[in-house]
């Protein structure tokens, strides 16, 4: 690794005297021709400095002590840089100056402060995180990694170094090297700002880069399955086993707002008699925790009849016989297919259209639908609140029909 050349000036600054008629003194840092100053918070009389010297002028006993602290501040900075060197982490201005700041008495690198909170995250996913979350953590710091490497040569980069600059920066990239959507680049960045968030808190760095950079969410439309598209698919038979029971897993997730992971894990545990003397699921999400309690539809409760015997299920000791999320989708583009749909089926679809054609469409209260899914915040279950225009031709109907002269 190439050596960083550095210099350190001790200066005044006359512009800014003090109410005492004294001078602040500021000290400056320049790596490989980069720079960054900061006050020392020690003053002088401008009468007193030497410029040339960059010290104080006279032997009193005062300016003595001064020119001991600077010259303390000089030896430390070096032995810092040589610290730096030779542990093989970059040398900055910033980093530098932060050291005499004492921001950060560990000098934490981004990616190791990112990786040492995703190591403590690890221990806390099944009690306060979900495995997703985690994963999405995961993803980031890979992100982050294949950025510093690519756009900074440096896989050490101090965290004083991100700056808004390397924000805008890693927003590009994944946009563009990486391939994310608006959205998916936007969670990456979220959880940029977490790691950042953390290091002011521990007091690692003292400004926010994040301060005048804003996270945006663009509207997504949610697409599902009509009612009709529905009734294909039920009224459909199918000669190939495996295409016959992911079929039918779809319907059960598009008559339960189970998404895949839920689906998978579904067993005898989780269906128990509710308030009303039926059937229901009761489950925690696997992505949030948040319990949901399902009431079973009629067709949900034909399917788990169907395959209470299937003998993957019971191997599993599963409900359900459910193969690999992968398979899943695959073979549900055959079922789209052969059913004549003309939309992408994969497993989260099903979850929408329980969410749109099955629920909200048939008028069960936003409220209710968004229990059902398991949803924190009613904000997120809105998302689906986009009617057919079939339950608004219903509607307008009735509407017209109780307003007729």
């Amino acid at each position: 690794m190439k050596r960083a050349t550095f210099s350190i000036l001790f200066f005044i600054k006359k512009s800014k005297l003090l109410k005492d008629q004294t001078a602040p003194i500021y000290m400056r840092v320049t790596v490989n021709g980069k720079r960054s100053e900061v006050s020392i918070k020690r003053s002088i009389p401008p009468r007193l400095w030497d410029a040339s010297r960059n010290k104080a002028k006279g032997n009193s006993k005062e300016n003595k002590k001064l020119n001991d602290y600077l010259s303390s501040i000089r030896g430390q900075l070096f032995m810092h840089q040589q610290e730096l060197q030779e542990s093989n982490k970059s040398v900055s201005p910033k980093s530098l100056t932060n050291a005499f700041l004492g921001v950060g008495e560990e000098m934490w690198t981004l990616i190791e402060l990112f990786q040492d909170h995703n190591t403590k995250m690890k221990q806390l996913v099944g009690s306060e995180y979900a495995p997703l979350t985690l994963q999405r953590y995961k993803s980031a710091l890979k992100h982050i990694k294949t950025f510093c490497q690519t756009e900074y040569k440096n896989l050490n980069l101090p965290l004083a170094e991100v700056d808004n600059k390397f924000i805008t920066r890693f927003e590009f990239y994944l946009k563009t090297k990486a391939k994310c959507q608006h959205n998916s680049a936007m969670k990456h960045i979220k959880a940029l700002k977490k790691i950042i968030n953390l290091a002011m808190a521990n007091d690692y760095i003292r400004k926010n880069p994040f301060r005048s950079y804003k996270i945006t969410q663009k509207t997504v439309e949610r697409e599902c399955l009509s009612q009709g598209e529905l009734n294909k698919l039920m009224e459909k038979e199918f000669s190939i086993e495996r295409i016959a029971i992911v079929r039918d897993l779809f319907l059960f997730q598009c008559y339960t707002g189970l998404s895949y992971k839920d689906l998978e894990k579904l067993s005898e545990n989780h269906i128990q008699i509710g308030i009303d003397g039926r059937k229901w699921i009761v489950i925690n999400r696997t992505k949030t925790g948040v319990q949901c309690r399902i009431p079973l539809l009629p067709i949900a409760a034909q399917i788990l009849d169907k395959y209470k015997n299937h003998i993957s299920a019971q191997v599993k000791n599963v409900l359900l016989p459910v193969p690999s999320n992968q398979k899943m989708n695959a073979y549900l583009k055959e079922v789209a297919d052969l059913c004549g749909i003309h939309k992408s089926l994969h497993s989260h679809l099903g979850r929408h259209t329980f969410a749109s054609t099955v629920t909200l469409s048939q008028g069960v209260p936003m409220e209710t639908v968004s229990k059902l899914l398991g949803h924190k915040k009613i904000a997120t279950t809105q998302i689906y609140s986009k009617v057919s225009d079939a339950k608004t031709s219903v509607d307008m109907a009735f509407l017209s029909d109780k307003t007729a002269m």
